[in-house]
């Protein structure tokens, strides 16, 4: 029987979304069929210990392995918090420069998902001739003048999902690119604008399901969502969620319950 290859997940977090990453890693790996697949790579915005071994209790249960990445925090020297967003939401845009060359592809997942079908089906989306595949942003109402500035079209990618072709990506030196566009933006910008505005149209739309979002609910509601991604500043954690349940199904058996 042929090997399977192995399935990347990379996500990155800080001492306060550490929980939420329990929660969503507990998920992931509870619905994947072949865990031996998974690698996961965590990105470390200075994680306490306490919490990093809680973390790879969660995992260590599922016999994968983890990896915790440090990155040089001087590259968002000037880069700014915005709201609910961190800067370790900016990292994702150097997970190419941080994961060994010899692995073409990883799948991106923001903490505050939780993934309720099994992960190899959309890590087998074929990625050629894109930099990355993610499942669109989500508007209610029309998109305002200020969300499209920086684009030509309407058409926009949600963050939080990301299957990256990491072989294109470093081949276009895309990191330095992004990054470079967010220091010479004038005003604060987040990494979700500006990889949309460097990338344009050479991304792939995934199915909705794969990143359904708060706004979701709202616009596409009888879609079965495979990753519930909770936007917006109201979590299953603070203020509650339509799609809470899921969250705190899979909170019980972490080191957090």
């Amino acid at each position: 029987m042929m090997k399977l290859d192995p399935i990347y997940i990379v996500t990155s977090t800080n001492d306060n979304y550490a929980k939420p990453l329990g929660v969503m890693l507990n998920s992931l790996l509870e619905n994947t069929a072949d865990k031996s697949r998974i690698k996961i790579f965590i990105i470390d915005g200075n994680i306490s210990p306490d919490n990093k071994q809680k973390l790879r209790n969660v995992v260590n249960k599922f016999n994968v392995k983890t990896t915790f990445l440090k990155v040089d925090n001087s590259l968002f020297k000037g880069f700014q918090d915005r709201g609910h967003v961190s800067k370790e939401c900016y990292y994702r845009v150097v997970i190419p420069n941080l994961l060994n060359k010899n692995i073409r592809k990883a799948l991106y997942l923001d903490c505050d998902t939780i993934v309720k079908d099994d992960i190899s089906k959309l890590w087998s989306t074929n990625l050629d001739g894109y930099y990355l595949a993610a499942g669109e942003k989500a508007f209610r109402g029309k998109p305002s003048k200020n969300s499209l500035k920086h684009h030509k079209n309407s058409n926009r990618f949600n963050s939080g999902v990301l299957l990256i072709n990491l072989e294109k990506w470093r081949k276009s030196n895309m990191s330095k690119k992004v990054l470079q566009y967010i220091k010479n933006y004038p005003k604060p910008i987040g990494d979700q604008a500006a990889l949309n505005t460097v990338i344009q149209d050479k991304w792939l739309k995934l199915d909705p399901k794969w990143n359904y979002t708060t706004d979701h609910l709202i616009l596409l509601p009888k879609v079965k969502p495979a990753i519930v991604h909770y936007t917006r500043s109201k979590k299953p954690w603070n203020h509650g969620h339509p799609l809470q349940n899921a969250y705190f199904k899979y909170l019980r058996t972490t080191s957090w319950k």
